[in-house]
């Protein structure tokens, strides 16, 4: 059932559901204002807006952090270090793994999260908001790990 107008619109449909009012002071009432002014839009309207797209912002990220736990957590690691860029490769070195591991890796966590390649995983999680993963990864690769030699070899 619909309850109640648009403020603002009065050619508008009224909107359904609940009423909540919000007070906005300060700093961010100034913005409010002069983004409502820039876009030519009454600042209810704008604000309506902003917290329909904030809100949707944040039901993508829950999602996507939902389904990170459904990786194991090698899997979460490799994905991580792919949408920071690293090769697969450079991942292999470092974990002490086969490019071939980390390429099952990730082709587990593709089918997992329903995307297609990594460019498509970096994105999707990109859009979503992640920011904080289930546990914690570094932020950038520790050098590849690297066996000792010895070099006082005897020649033959």
């Amino acid at each position: 059932m619909w309850s109640r107008q648009a403020p603002g619109w009065p050619d508008s449909p009224p909107l359904p559901g609940p009423r909540l009012v919000l007070e906005v002071d300060g700093a961010l009432a100034d913005q409010l204002l002069r983004a409502a002014q820039a876009q030519d839009l009454p600042a209810e309207i704008l604000a309506n807006d902003l917290l329909m797209q904030a809100v949707e912002q944040e039901s993508l990220r829950l999602r996507a952090e939902a389904a990170l736990t459904r990786l194991t957590p090698r899997e979460r690691e490799v994905a991580r270090w792919v949408v920071l860029g690293h090769t697969n490769r450079r991942i292999a070195a470092t974990l002490v793994v086969s490019p071939e591991t980390v390429k099952t890796h990730i082709r587990h966590a593709l089918e997992k999260l329903g995307v297609r390649s990594k460019a498509e995983l970096r994105l999707r999680l990109s859009e979503m908001g992640v920011r904080r993963w289930p546990e914690a990864a570094p932020d950038t690769l520790p050098a590849p790990a690297r066996l000792p030699l010895d070099l006082d070899l005897p020649l033959r």
